[in-house]
């Protein structure tokens, strides 16, 4: 093609005509320019697919780790409610013994280990995640999902002020409860070793002193009813979570494999 153009302009100067010369040399500087901004807005073209290519690869990804970190949430939340489940029914049986007439304690391990059990402390908070990072860097409108951010912020929002509202409460009144119970532990009073299946377990004499404790009866009232209180908000967040998975699942299932990632408990 060059050879040919080459050939065209060599005539002309041959034969002298030198207007024709330079309107075709224009014509042909106009030609180069045109043929150089084509290549141009071609390669912006190829840029600007690579780069909506990588947005959306992105988008996708974002939407993967936020359903992923919900299902771990529900793993967390399972065992947030099944720690004050545990403590729930720990705390009434302490308080049906505490409330009866003669405090009778027909078994004395299980009294025992409900007590224990009852002032332990339940661990309840939530690790930054995807959605954090694209809310506090304001990016969630990348996700291109009104309804999906709406059900995101409203949950973790919730999330939250359950966080904030648990550990204004409970732990110190659990705090309390521990330092009441063992006021009734010291070297005498405190322990004998069953032979054969080396239990710690107090004798009577704990029992005795531990039943007319004062405070304790008081410490275990709103450990009761924080509990029966918080699995019904915690189930509440669970419902939450589920139903954000289930709508994911069906308003996104051309963006990723669901359930391909095993989802464990920590």
């Amino acid at each position: 093609m060059i050879k040919f153009f080459r050939n065209i302009r060599k005539k002309l100067l041959v034969e002298g005509k030198t207007s024709k010369y330079l309107k075709y040399a224009i014509g042909e500087i106009v030609l180069v320019v045109i043929g150089i901004l084509i290549a141009l807005q071609i390669n912006n073209w190829n840029d600007e697919r690579i780069f909506k290519l990588e947005i959306e690869a992105q988008r996708k990804s974002n939407l993967e780790e936020i359903y992923y970190d919900l299902k771990s949430d529900v793993i967390v939340i399972d065992a947030i409610i099944n720690q004050l489940q545990g403590q729930k029914e720990d705390s009434k049986y302490l308080l049906t013994v505490l409330e009866s007439k003669d405090k009778y304690v027909s078994d004395s391990l299980k009294f025992y280990q409900n007590q224990f059990n009852a002032s332990k402390s339940v661990s309840v908070d939530r690790t930054k995640n995807t959605w954090d990072n694209l809310n506090s860097s304001g990016q969630l409108l990348s996700l291109k999902e009104d309804i999906l951010n709406k059900k995101l912020f409203e949950y973790y929002t919730y999330y939250d002020s359950r966080i904030k509202n648990f550990n204004e409460l409970p732990q110190d009144v659990r705090l309390k409860f521990r330092k009441s119970s063992v006021q009734c532990d010291d070297l005498e009073n405190m322990t004998k070793i069953f032979e054969g299946n080396g239990l710690i377990y107090p004798n009577a004499r704990w029992f005795s002193c531990y039943l007319h404790l004062d405070g304790v009866h008081e410490s275990l009232i709103p450990i009761f009813i924080s509990s029966h209180h918080n699995i019904n908000w915690f189930s509440k967040l669970k419902t939450q979570a589920q139903s954000i998975i289930d709508y994911m699942e069906i308003e996104h299932s051309q963006d990723f494999n669901f359930n391909k990632k095993e989802i464990f408990n920590d």
